[in-house]
C-alpha cells in the first residue's frame, strides 16, 4: 500500500495515497482567534476555503503545533488541511503487523527500523468532535 509517512514528534505515522490530494508547502494561514485550538486557520487553495488542523493535537501527539507544510485530504464533508512540521515522504508500506487487539485498534506497518501506525482522516476529523465542512 503507498501512504504518505509523517514523523510526528518521536512517533511516526501514515495516510493512504488514496485519501491525499497534495502537500502544500507553507501554506498562508489565516487563523481564527476563537477557534478550537486543534484548527489552526483556514487556507485558500485555488479558491476553495479549507479548514487547516493540527494533525499532531489531532493525534493526540504532544508535539508543538505547527503549519510549515499542509497535507490536503478528500473527507466525506469536502477537502480539509492537516498541518505538520516536518515535510511527509511517500513509500510502499508493507504488510502489517498481527495484532491481538480489537478489530479497531490502530494498523502498525513495519517500514525499514521504524513502525509506523496508518490513520485514518475521517476518524481523525470525527474523534476531534471539528468535523469538517465545506466553507464555499
Amino acid at each position: 500500500m503507498k501512504a504518505l509517512v509523517l514523523p510526528l514528534g518521536e512517533e511516526h505515522y501514515a495516510l493512504t495515497l488514496t485519501s491525499v490530494q497534495q502537500v502544500l508547502s507553507s501554506p498562508r494561514v489565516t487563523h481564527l482567534p476563537v477557534a478550537d485550538p486543534a484548527l489552526l486557520g483556514l487556507i485558500n487553495v485555488r479558491g476553495e476555503i479549507v479548514p487547516l488542523f493540527d494533525l499532531a493535537m489531532l493525534a493526540g501527539v504532544a508535539a508543538k503545533p505547527s503549519s510549515t507544510f499542509a497535507i490536503l485530504v478528500t473527507t466525506s464533508q469536502g477537502s480539509a488541511a492537516l498541518g505538520v512540521a516536518v515535510r511527509p515522504e511517500s513509500t510502499e508500506l508493507d504488510e502489517r503487523l498481527a495484532s491481538d487487539g480489537p478489530a479497531d485498534a490502530p494498523r502498525v506497518y513495519p517500514a525499514g527500523d521504524r513502525l509506523i501506525t496508518l490513520l485514518e482522516v475521517e476518524t481523525l476529523l470525527v474523534t476531534s468532535r471539528l468535523g469538517v465542512s465545506r466553507a464555499n
